[in-house]
């Protein structure tokens, strides 16, 4: 019993032991893990943040720029002269007329340049006097003074150009009458020469029947008539020959109405009872061969022959046999047509098919001999008339003979009076048409004349004109020159007054805001001696800005200066937004009216516009507003438990920057308006990473 008590004792102290080391244990590891996290917690980043909240944004723009005369006035040199002594100094008001600068009394350079170009305008205008191209008249008009004005250049321009016109109306008139007159001439001698051509073949004609009648009274009558009464009797003949063959054949004439080569056909055909035997027994067993593949498909329950009938076989007349024709070659292709629609029909009945086919060949045959048999006798009839008419000539030639033979000299003394006819008649159309073509020739030799003159008149009145333009323009051009002479000796006698000694005075009262010379220094030409501000006249001052900051402000907003103490009348108003001519496409230019006693140009002026406000549901500190590659954005603190308590992590979210004020900004983000952003860190912060809250945070 003490033993087991002893035992028990010893396995309790080890429970307890093991119970205490564990506590330790756990105890030293919960030490060491808060050290450890106070210590990492030091190593983070400390951050302010605040929270995103609703606000007011007023938009400002703010800009430096040199304050400048509104419509400032130069004072400009007119030559090189040397500054005696200045009269003014910069900021000094000035009186119209006021002296600004004293003058050295020399000859300027001016007055010589301007004497030089006397010079040179005077030999100009002798040159041009005694130009080659410049008429006398011209001359003594201009050297006396006596220059035409505009309406009397002008009405020489125009009597020369209708004159000029009419010439060329007349040229064109006498340009048509001869075309006019040689398309006729050509008409008449063609018609001159038909009249001539057919006059002669009726000469011809004459001289040949005169042959022809001598030669008939000539020969032997009797022969000529034996030989004709020969060659009738033959034709005769021939003729009986075509007319029983024709019979033989047995044809007659068309019949209306009826279709194709055989009986009754529109082109004439035989009626021969063997060709009607032949086609009633070819179209009979025409009819068999189809009625066989219609059995054979009406006894097939795979083809339909709905709408194919079988008409009666009749080959007993041949209005019959060419109907049976035609109703056979219809049936049959309706049988065609539904055998084939059904799949694999048409292979059994190719035999039947080929049979039909065959027995309407036959058929064709005959009507093709029927047509060969028609064309024969066309043939026929048309060497039966040539037979006739030749029958008819030879009996005419016959009558003619016969009428020569009774005559006393066969025509000879007719033939030999028409000769002498046509050749009284040629004389007296060669001789007419002699007559035409003289008076012919002189009406187109009168029309080229009258067509060369007018011509002439025009190539005349255009050297006239060419002339007339170069007196216009050399009168003109020394008319120029001659007051241009009289203007620079006018300046010339100006500069000779003021080369004595003179000075500089201000052509209008205001501000001297610029004195350039001092004494001793010479001017140059146009160059700015002093500039003026006219009285009544402001200021301006421009500045710069991107198009995003001038869609900020408006024309009439009021700007405020840096400084405004020191300018206590100072008043800036902007007057203009303009595209930035140094940067038209990423820049306006704000121009503003400014005024004040204090101010005076050549000033800069640092100033800011911009009075809109606006209300936005998202405002964030500007010192938020962070930007990368990706575009600007903020950063956000989000809280995540964990065992040792909250742990605060960066957060990025893009954002996009609606309008900004000096403090803050408006921003467009997915954001809720509660979340905490970071302002401002002790270290470098970046999304994603832990960070540590400042204690005002």
């Amino acid at each position: 019993m003490r033993r087991e008590t002893m035992e028990e004792k010893n396995t309790t102290k080890r429970r307890e032991w093991v119970k205490n080391a564990a506590i330790i244990f756990l105890t030293i590891m919960l030490l060491l893990t808060f050290f450890s996290n106070t210590i990492m917690n030091y190593s983070l980043p400390e951050v302010a943040t605040q929270y995103v909240q609703t606000g007011t944004i007023t938009a400002k723009v703010r800009g430096t720029g040199k304050v400048e005369a509104s419509d400032p006035y130069n004072v400009i040199a007119k030559e090189s002269r040397v500054i005696t002594s200045v009269a003014v100094k910069q900021g000094d008001i000035v009186e119209k007329d006021q002296v600004i600068y004293y003058l050295e009394e020399s000859e300027s350079d001016e007055l010589t340049k301007a004497e030089q170009e006397l010079e040179d305008l005077e030999l100009n205008y002798m040159k041009g006097l005694f130009g080659a191209n410049v008429s006398p008249e011209v001359i003594t008009k201009v050297a006396n003074g006596n220059i035409d004005s505009f309406s009397q250049l002008q009405a020489k321009v125009t009597d020369m150009q209708n004159r000029l016109e009419a010439a060329k109306k007349r040229v064109e008139e006498c340009q048509k009458n001869v075309d006019d007159l040689t398309l006729q001439s050509t008409k008449d001698t063609n018609n001159a020469g038909v009249s001539t051509k057919n006059e002669e073949l009726t000469k011809d004609q004459a001289t040949t029947d005169l042959t022809e009648a001598q030669n008939r009274f000539e020969k032997d009558k009797a022969a000529t008539i034996a030989s004709l009464n020969a060659q009738i009797t033959e034709v005769n003949s021939q003729i009986a020959d075509l007319e029983k063959l024709i019979t033989s054949t047995g044809s007659t004439g068309s019949t209306s109405g009826s279709t194709g080569t055989g009986p009754g056909s529109t082109t004439g055909t035989t009626t021969s009872d063997s060709y009607y035997a032949q086609k009633a027994t070819a179209v009979g067993n025409l009819y068999d061969k189809m009625k066989l593949i219609y059995d054979a498909a009406k006894a097939d329950s795979g083809i339909n022959l709905s709408g194919v009938t079988l008409g009666a076989k009749e080959v007993s007349s041949v209005e019959g046999i060419q109907k049976t024709l035609s109703d056979t070659k219809v049936t049959f292709n309706g049988l065609q047509t539904a055998i084939n629609a059904v799949e694999g029909k048409a292979d059994s009945y190719t035999t039947l098919f080929a049979d039909y086919n065959a027995a309407l060949l036959v058929v064709q045959n005959i009507e093709q001999n029927a047509s060969d048999i028609n064309k024969n006798y066309g043939d026929q009839q048309t060497s039966l008339a040539s037979k006739k008419a030749e029958l008819a000539n030879l009996q005419k030639k016959l009558a003619e003979v016969q009428a020569i033979t009774a005559s006393s000299d066969g025509g000879v003394q007719d033939a030999q009076n028409r000769l002498n006819q046509a050749n009284r008649n040629i004389l007296e159309i060669t001789t007419a048409n002699s007559q035409t073509s003289v008076a012919w020739q002189n009406r187109l030799a009168d029309a080229n004349a009258a067509l060369k003159n007018a011509q002439a008149v025009y190539d005349l009145l255009k050297e006239e004109q060419t002339s007339l333009a170069a007196d216009i323009n050399a009168e003109l051009d020394l008319s120029k020159t001659n007051k241009d002479i009289q203007k620079k000796k006018e300046e010339i006698e100006k500069l000779k007054e003021k080369s004595m000694g003179s000075a500089v005075k201000a052509p209008v009262a205001g501000t001297i805001t610029t004195v350039k010379y001092v004494a001793g220094e010479t001017t140059q030409p146009e160059d700015v001696m002093a500039v003026i501000q006219p009285e009544g006249k402001g200021f301006t001052l421009s500045i710069s800005v991107t198009n995003e900051q001038a869609k900020k402000v408006q024309i009439g907003d009021m700007a405020e200066l840096q400084n405004s103490w020191y300018y206590d009348d100072a008043r800036v108003m902007l007057s203009a937004i303009k595209p930035d001519p140094d940067n038209p496409g990423t820049n306006k230019l704000l121009v503003f009216d400014v005024s004040g006693s204090t101010i005076q140009a050549d000033q800069s002026l640092s100033i800011s516009v911009g009075q809109r406000s606006q209300e936005y549901e998202l405002v964030v500190p500007n010192s938020a507003i962070r930007e990368d590659n990706d575009g600007k954005f903020i950063l956000t603190v989000e809280s995540k438990s964990s065992p040792l308590g909250n742990r605060y992590i960066a957060t990025r979210v893009g954002v996009e920057v609606l309008a900004s004020d000096d403090n803050n900004s408006a921003i467009s983000a997915p954001l809720y308006g509660w979340e905490y952003v970071i302002t401002t860190s002790t270290k470098p912060v970046e999304a994603g990473k832990q960070v540590r809250l400042a204690d005002n945070s």
